[in-house]
């Protein structure tokens, strides 16, 4: 679901727009610019109100919900991913990265194939450990994920590099 285009993706989800709260100065309380994406099946919730402008903040909360998605469901992700980003074996993209998402994805579905353990995950996708533990490191909720997968199969957690 988190590798679907975007209209099929919204199609899932109801999205709702409302006023700002918090500090943010004379337009905060003014204009419906917060937006709340909804992905029904799932029932995962963001919300961005982070800019002033409503579309901004539409495609800060589709990259949170497609981020979320990936942090939430397993099994579903395509190792071809990680190939636009691949050079030997490191992955040339961070969080910020358009298609982070789906790296993520891969990721946390080749630890859990192999039940935790960093190395044996890094060599399945043929990338070097360091390299996975940076991709699983690089957004606090994927860290988290990937502890809770690596506590899950008795494995203590990842350190932040």
């Amino acid at each position: 679901m988190y590798y679907l285009p975007e209209s099929e993706l919204l199609a899932q989800c109801r999205e709702d727009t409302m006023r700002s709260g918090g500090p943010g100065g004379q337009h905060v309380n003014r204009t419906a610019s917060a937006v709340r994406l909804t992905h029904l099946a799932s029932g995962i919730s963001v919300r961005c109100q982070d800019h002033r402008e409503r579309l901004r903040n539409h495609v800060a909360a589709v990259r949170a919900l497609r981020l979320a998605l990936a942090v939430a469901t397993r099994g579903i992700s395509d190792a071809q991913w990680l190939e636009p980003y691949r050079s030997g074996r490191q992955v040339r993209a961070g969080a910020n990265a358009q298609d982070f998402h789906l790296l993520v994805g891969c990721a946390l579905d080749a630890l859990d194939r192999c039940t935790g353990r960093l190395a044996e995950a890094a060599a399945d996708l043929r990338l070097s450990t360091s390299q996975l533990v940076k991709l699983l490191t690089g957004d606090k909720s994927v860290h988290a994920a990937a502890n809770a997968l690596r506590a899950a199969h008795g494995h203590g957690p990842m350190q932040a590099r």
